[in-house]
This record gives structure tokens, sequence and C-alpha cells, in this order.
């Protein structure tokens, strides 16, 4: 497999001992590099821009009918069928999608009261549906020491629509989870959830770059909802996406109207313009969405079959190198299915404090701490924390010191991660381990718990001065 160039792959940055290194992004779970011909889809746009909604000259043309391309391209690149699905955008990326749909399902069907999410959720996909719908119960998570500890239960699951039954309006679920990287049977939950008349909701915003969407073609297994952030696919500035049946889409209450989603107004009336136009007032994020149309045509040409083998090898790797380091401990069934995310930490070395080392002496990218999905860290960590002795902690420092203990480090890959990248993680990770003690005295604590640099604090101004 050919892989494409990303900007800022090459980019050499500062350490803390003097030298320089190649930054080596292993958060892509975040936001990945930015491919390189969507920014040059951007450039070679601007020349042309105008508002789109009219065709008076040529640059509104350009734009419209380019940004007309992009919706249809979209659906295209990812298998969508468009007799089935429409595709609308959201300014603020998933979460945007996901406060829409729980407001829409909430007015569209009353008499269903419940909403189901599951126990692995990105705070984006979990707090709108507990702000609008009545009543939300979380479908759990099997934990350690369990087999499968990670996953979604899924005999739960069916007791649950069983006790409810009648009454649960939708199932908000992840295909790949940003925590560990632990895939979801989507198929087999749409499958069952779908003979109690439940509609399904994916955040799709970590597999759509590293799986594809992976749609059945069996009607029944398929999705209601899939949405996804561009910019967790290598498209920084694109929009949120929101791919959903037309029936449904179509029936939704309307919250947010203006220019562009209606068809006709006078004083006495107006009249929306169909689905999906009614769901996109005001002017679009026109030049994100044709550089997110670019990318995933670039990545639909590759083939998601082969894009999908390489992050599950990436992440295979990564899993067997890091079970190689006895004190390292990786969170979730080793034997589950995963891509793009693994999670760990170091036997009696903070989460902030590695992240923060493999930063400043080997350039290396990684996020740590709940990454906005505390419920599913916290089951993952529930067994380290009920044992952390705070016997001699002083009452004062005492959640500073739980903060600095409940979390922990997530490195995440994109088509660029290679093995020598794992390689380079793995030996760092075992340099820290040697010299932790000389490391730590380079460190403060702030007030947050996050730790600092006591000499080393490169301002970003000296990288970025706009």
């Amino acid at each position: 497999m050919n892989i494409p160039e990303f900007v800022g792959i090459d980019t050499e940055l500062p350490l803390a001992n003097g030298k320089t290194h190649r930054r080596v992004h292993l958060d892509a779970a975040a936001s990945p590099l930015g491919l390189k011909s969507s920014q040059d889809c951007i450039a070679e746009l601007l020349p042309f821009y105008a508002n789109t909604h009219s065709k008076a000259h040529l640059s509104a043309r350009i734009t419209t009918e380019a940004y007309t391309w992009a919706q249809g391209s979209i659906l295209e690149s990812l298998g969508f069928e468009k007799t089935l699905y429409d595709l609308a955008f959201a300014g603020s990326g998933s979460t945007a999608a996901f406060n829409r749909i729980a407001r829409g399902l909430t007015k569209l069907r009353p008499e269903r009261p419940v909403t189901f999410i599951s126990g692995m959720e990105h705070h984006s996909n979990d707090l709108p549906h507990r702000l609008n719908s009545q009543k939300t119960v979380f479908i759990p998570v099997i934990e350690p020491p369990n087999e499968n500890n990670g996953a979604l239960d899924l005999d739960q699951l069916e007791s649950l629509l069983e006790e409810h039954k009648e009454r649960v309006n939708y199932i908000a679920i992840n295909s790949l989870s940003n925590v560990t990287g632990i895939k979801t049977p989507v198929d087999e939950i749409c499958r069952l959830v779908h003979k109690y008349d439940v509609y399904v909701l994916v955040d799709a915003a970590q597999s759509t770059s590293c799986l594809g969407p992976e749609i059945s073609v069996n009607e029944d297994e398929t999705p209601d909802f899939w949405v996804f952030s561009g910019h967790k696919v290598y498209t920084p500035s694109s929009p949120g996406v929101l791919i959903a049946k037309k029936t449904i889409l179509s029936a939704l209450p309307l919250f947010d109207i203006g220019g562009g989603s209606v068809k006709q107004v006078s004083t006495e009336s107006f009249e929306l313009l169909d689905s999906p136009y009614k769901e996109q007032a005001g002017t679009p994020n026109i030049v994100g969405v044709i550089a997110l149309a670019n990318t995933l045509k670039v990545l639909s040409d590759m083939g998601f079959k082969s894009i999908a083998q390489h992050s599950q090898e990436i992440a295979e790797y990564a899993m067997k190198r890091l079970a190689t380091v006895p004190e390292i401990s990786v969170y979730g069934d080793l034997a589950l299915p995963r891509a793009a995310a693994i999670s760990f930490n170091i036997a009696d070395i903070d989460h902030g404090l590695v992240a923060a080392i493999l930063s400043d002496y080997y350039a290396i990218a990684v996020r740590n701490a709940c990454f906005c999905a505390h419920p599913y860290v916290r089951s993952l960590l529930k067994s380290e924390l009920w044992d952390l002795d705070l016997d001699d902690i002083p009452k004062d420092q005492l959640e500073n010191y739980i903060n600095r203990k409940r979390g922990m480090v997530r490195a995440s890959f994109a088509l660029y991660t290679t093995q020598e990248d794992i390689d380079y993680l793995v030996k760092s990770l075992e340099c820290i381990m040697i010299n932790i003690k000389d490391l730590n005295d380079n460190y403060k604590v702030n007030s947050d718990g996050d730790y600092i640099h006591k000499s080393f604090t490169p301002s970003w101004r000296e990288f970025f001065n706009p």
C-alpha cells in the first residue's frame, strides 16, 4: 500500500536535552496530521472562492457545484447508498451532530422516553443524550478480570431491551473506542435492537479514517445514523458529518433555521427545503467540506480494506511490543479485535509524567488522562484505584493525587504510523523506566496535577507567530 503524503510528518522538534528529533505523532485519535492533497485542494480552490447558494457569477458557480459534488462524493467514497441515506454537515464536529440527533429524536418519538448509551462512549456521544432524554440507561462494559473485558456486554444489552420494551427510542454506540481501540460489533447490535424498533446512532469518529464504514449489505444490520468528524480524517478545519437514513432525517423536528434552509419566506409563513438542505441553515464550511471529500476519495481509492489491515496490524504489533515490558499494563482484553489506539500505564509512574517525558525528551506525542471518556476509563481502572493507599496523603492534596493516578497514556495510530515508530516508543518507555528518578527531578506538578518541566518551556510563538 502506497502511503500518501502528510503535512508535518518530518517536522523536527527541540528536546529538553538540547537535541532535536523528528516528531512522532501518536495522537491521531485526537487529530491526525493533515493529508497534503486535501491542503493542496484548498489552495487550488481559494483563488475562485465565493459563497454558495448562487450561480449568478462564475466563482459562485464553481464553489456551489464543487460543494454539491463533495456531498455526493463523501457518500460514494464511504459506500453509503444514496437512495437510502442523506448527508448533512455540523459546524462543531461530531458533537453538534449528536446534539442535533438527541434533540430531534426526543421530540420525534416522545412515547419512547428511554435512551441507551454504551458504557464505552466519548462524552460527545453521551452528554447530549443525558441532557435531552427523559431517561438514560447505560449498557455496561465487561470489566476485569472477566474475559473480553473492555468490550460492551451484549448479553446485558438484550436483557435491558426486554426490560424497557417499547420504551427505548435509540441506542448510542461507537464503532471503535477512542480509549482502547476495541471494535464494537455494529452489525450485530443493529440486528438485535432493530427487532425492538430502536434506532442505532453510531459514533464513527475513530473508525472512519482507519476502518471505513464497514456497512452491511443487510439493511437490518445498518445503522440509522453514522456520525464522524472531518478533522479526525486527515482534514483539519473540516466539519462534522451526519449521515442518516432519509426517512428518519426528513421526519426529525427542526431546531435551527435560517438562510439556505428555506424555499420561500413571507411575513406570514415560510416553506422549508427538503432534507438534507433543511438541516444546513447559513453559510456552510465550503472549503472544509470540499477538502474532506478530496481526502475520502483518496482513502477510497487506496481501498478501505487495505487501510483497515494496516491499522489492525499496527495495533497488534504495538500490543505485542508493549507486552514484552512487564511493568507496562495495556487496558482491555488483548484478544479483542482492535485498531487505531492503545491505552496503557507504567507501574508506579503517573500517566501525566510519562506523557510529558515522551514529549520533552523524545518528541513523541501521546495523550493522557481520561480522553473525554471518564466512565469507560474508570471502569477499566477500578481495581487499581480501589487499591490506592491514601492514608498518608494530606487532605488538601488528595484530589490532586487521585487525578494523577486516575488516567492512562494513549498511543493512537494513523496511516503514517510505522513499526519503527512503535519500536521507538517502546525503547523510549524502557529508557524512562531506567532513568525515572533523574527525570522526575526535572518536573514539578502544578495545581491541576500536570507535570511541567522546570527548565524546558518553549513558547508556541517560537514555532508559529501569526
